[in-house]
């Protein structure tokens, strides 16, 4: 039961907001690094010129394409007109211990009323609901001289009943610090957490007492995310040395120079005439997780939330179930992208989840079934002996699937599919899909190969994978091209690199490009390449 469709919306000053709140919603962190540092007002202005420029080069080298370019941001008056269009009336206030709260509450017959945050609350507002009033209680401790949090955060869900004064608590939950928690990231993990479980509440109020409400929500919190938030375990220490992981590149800035240069030309030479026929490529992205604990394929909460950023002011992001439509439509007329995750790590349930519902998007998951049905790590992680790193449980991709992700299969045991055994294949592809579709109660459509390359692709296997799901996914690297009427039922995907630079490159083909020039060259010099004399006797 949304509070906002029984009484209204309510919204606080934007300016008393915490800060990191208001930069979270606008996407505005051009003068703030990734651990919360302001840096001196000229610094700001020069790093803010600098972005604009490079996001002013990439739209040109795109080719310029309507809606793409453009700093997206959620203001206030965004939300008013949501709001209009949905038919949910909203109130803004300066003082949350004014009247004319009460009387918005009245007004609008408010059976519950959702507090996010702990403002002071009148006696007269906690007389109005008939099922009560809900709010949250964070607790953290954020050391703004060293930009590092000292300890985990604890979060509440207090309820008062109608008339009441004193709030009773109807569940807690801890959420260890890690690593690489950084203030965007944490705070956008707990108001996730705060969010799920003032939903829970807000649905077992609607049904029954407190009592019960307490209940519920505890079981939930217990079957839900502590699978995911006991895995995590203490920290032993918040990383000082976050911002160095946060621009980690694989390439130097030599170098990519060099390709960003030469590449240019290029891209542009290919991309004007694409935007020209609408015939933009969807580019398909393969990830793993996102953790902000330590993990060869990871990448911190903070740190994805800004490629998204990034990649929502350049790109469409879009369902694998949309980029389909539109490969077959034979028109995309912007740059898309999707975003998609393999194998099903529980990280991702907190983490990958916190991004994908504060920026809107949809993301694709493969997981392989079989480490879900026992709940044991992946044999790949184990082999590369990385401990700890746990799957989802069948409770958590229920809850989930349907809500900003697409669940696909990975095969059973993430197994090698270069085999020609067709009875492994079988076992492996189309059983998966069972298992899936048994736990989920839906029909599963989408398959991604694990390890995806040539090798580990027989042609028995893609057949069975094309006669199972109407789309399956490799990792060759590459493009999909729109295609009117027929469409492709595999599609290649690209890397997914952490630093944007090599991402925006990565994603344009400029690495394949040079790597195939490179290769050229070799062949070239080689055939050029003088016989060796033979010896006279």
């Amino acid at each position: 039961m949304p509070c906002a469709e029984v009484c209204g919306i309510v919204q606080h000053a934007w300016r008393q907001l915490p800060w990191v709140e208001r930069l979270i919603a606008t996407g505005n962190f051009d003068g703030v690094d990734c651990q919360g540092w302001l840096p001196s007002q000229a610094g700001q202005w020069i790093r803010k010129a600098l972005r604009e420029v490079v996001h002013w080069a990439i739209w040109c080298a795109h080719g310029c394409p309507r809606g793409a370019g453009v700093k997206a941001t959620f203001t206030e008056a965004d939300l008013a007109a949501q709001c209009h269009q949905s038919g949910r009336p909203l109130l803004r206030v300066d003082d949350f211990k004014g009247g004319n709260i009460t009387e918005f509450a009245r007004q609008q017959g408010a059976d519950l009323i959702v507090v996010l945050g702990q403002p002071i609350l009148s006696s007269a507002l906690l007389d109005v609901p008939s099922l009560g009033l809900l709010r949250t209680v964070v607790r953290r401790d954020f050391d703004r001289n060293t930009a590092l949090f000292q300890e985990g955060t604890e979060l509440a869900v207090e309820y008062f009943a109608r008339g009441s004064r004193s709030a009773c608590n109807l569940a807690a939950v801890s959420l260890p610090l890690q690593t690489y928690d950084g203030l965007f990231g944490i705070t956008l993990k707990t108001d996730l957490i705060a969010d799920d479980l003032l939903l829970q509440a807000a649905k077992s109020l609607e049904e029954g007492n407190s009592t019960r409400a307490s209940k519920e929500v505890k079981e939930w919190a217990e079957t839900i995310l502590a699978p995911c938030l006991d895995q995590f375990g203490p920290s032993s220490a918040q990383s000082p040395a976050i911002k160095a992981l946060f621009r980690q590149r694989y390439r130097s800035i030599a170098k990519l120079c060099v390709q960003s240069l030469l590449g240019l030309p290029w891209i542009m030479v290919r991309n004007w005439p694409r935007r020209w026929r609408g015939r933009y490529p969807v580019l398909i992205l393969a990830h793993h997780l996102v953790s902000d604990r330590p993990h060869r394929m990871g990448t911190p909460t903070e740190n994805f939330w800004r490629q998204v950023r990034f990649l929502q002011r350049h790109y469409r992001i879009v369902s694998l179930s949309e980029a389909d439509r539109l490969l077959r439509s034979g028109r995309v007329s912007t740059p898309t992208v999707v975003l998609t995750f393999d194998d099903g790590y529980a990280d991702n349930f907190i983490s990958l989840r916190a991004v994908a519902e504060e920026t809107g998007i949809t993301v694709a998951m493969f997981v392989a079934t079989q480490p879900i049905e026992v709940h044991r790590e992946f044999a790949h992680d184990l082999a590369a002996a990385t401990r700890g790193f746990f799957p989802l449980t069948w409770d958590q991709v229920r809850n989930w699937d349907g809500r900003s992700v697409e669940f696909g299969s990975h095969t059973r045991t993430h197994a090698n599919c270069g085999t020609g055994d067709r009875n492994l294949l079988e076992t492996e592809i189309i059983g998966s899909r069972g298992d899936l579709e048994m736990r989920c109660g839906r029909s599963a459509s989408f398959f991604a190969f694990p390890f995806g390359k040539p090798e580990n692709m027989s042609a028995p296997a893609m057949d069975m994978a094309a006669s199972t799901y109407s789309i399956f996914l490799s990792a060759f690297g590459g493009e999909n091209l729109p295609c009117k009427g027929g469409g492709r039922q595999h599609l290649v995907r690209k890397g997914f690199y952490s630093h944007p630079w090599e991402l925006e490159l990565e994603m344009q083909s400029v690495f394949d490009v040079v790597q195939n020039s490179k290769s050229r060259i070799k062949r070239s010099l080689r055939s050029f390449r003088p016989a060796p004399a033979t010896e006279k006797s």
